[in-house]
C-alpha cells in the first residue's frame, strides 16, 4: 500500500507558526533591550532623589513611564513577564518619590499603570532606599523624620508579608522579604541606639 500525502496544508500551519515564533522572539529581544534602558533611568532616579533633585527626577521617571508604556504592545503571549523588572525598577522610583515629596498616599499599581506582581516587588524594594533615607536623616539629627520613615519601612513589609505564601507564583517575593525583615532589624537597632543617645544627652543637659 502506497500513500500520496498532500502536505501543504500542514505545512501552512507550520509556515504560520514560525512566524508566530519569530515575532515572539523579536519582541522577546526588543523588550529585554529596552529593560535595561528603563531600569538605568529609574537607577539615576532614586540617585537624583536622594541629592533632593525631584524635579530631574521626576523628568527621568516620566521617560521610563513612556517607554514602558510603548513597550506593552510587544508584551504579547506570557512576555510580559520581561516587562516586570523595568515596571519593578519604575515602582521603587515613583514610590520613592512621593515619599519624598511627603505625598499624604501611596499611589496604586493602577495609579503607576503597572503589573501587581511589579507593584508589590517594586515597594519591598523600596525598604533599602527608605534606610538610606533614614540614616541621611539621623545624620542630620532629625530623629523624628527618621521615625515616621521606619513606620513606612515597618508598613510595607507588615502588610506584604502575607504574600511570602505565594513565592511558586511571585518569584523572588519570600526572598525580598527576608532581605527586608534584616534591614528593618538593623535600622531598628540604630534607632534605639540613637533615642538612648538623645534621651542621655536630654537628661545630661537638663542636670547642667
Amino acid at each position: 500500500m502506497t500513500f500520496d500525502m498532500d502536505y501543504t496544508r500542514m505545512q501552512d500551519s507550520l509556515n504560520e507558526f514560525s512566524t508566530h515564533l519569530k515575532q515572539i522572539e523579536s519582541n522577546r529581544e526588543k523588550l529585554i533591550k529596552e529593560n535595561r534602558e528603563i531600569i538605568a533611568f529609574c537607577s539615576k532616579a532614586i540617585i537624583l532623589l536622594h541629592s533632593n533633585n525631584i524635579p530631574d527626577a521626576a523628568d527621568l521617571i516620566n521617560k521610563a513611564h513612556n517607554l514602558i508604556r510603548d513597550l506593552r504592545k510587544y508584551a504579547v503571549s506570557d512576555l510580559d513577564r520581561y516587562l516586570w523588572p523595568a515596571e519593578q525598577e519604575y515602582v521603587e522610583a515613583c514610590i520613592l518619590k512621593e515619599i519624598f515629596e511627603k505625598k499624604p498616599s501611596i499611589s496604586n499599581h493602577l495609579d503607576l499603570d503597572v503589573s501587581l506582581n511589579a507593584y508589590l516587588t517594586g515597594l519591598l524594594d523600596c525598604i533599602g532606599e527608605i534606610k538610606r533615607m533614614i540614616y541621611d536623616n539621623l545624620r542630620k539629627n532629625d530623629f523624628d523624620t527618621s521615625l515616621s520613615l521606619f513606620t513606612i519601612m515597618q508598613s510595607f513589609y507588615d502588610y506584604i508579608y502575607p504574600f511570602s505564601f505565594y513565592d511558586n507564583i511571585i518569584p523572588g517575593v519570600r526572598k525580598k522579604l527576608d532581605v527586608g525583615k534584616r534591614i528593618i532589624e538593623d535600622v531598628r537597632i540604630t534607632m534605639t541606639e540613637e533615642y538612648r543617645r538623645q534621651d542621655f544627652l536630654n537628661k545630661f543637659h537638663s542636670k547642667s
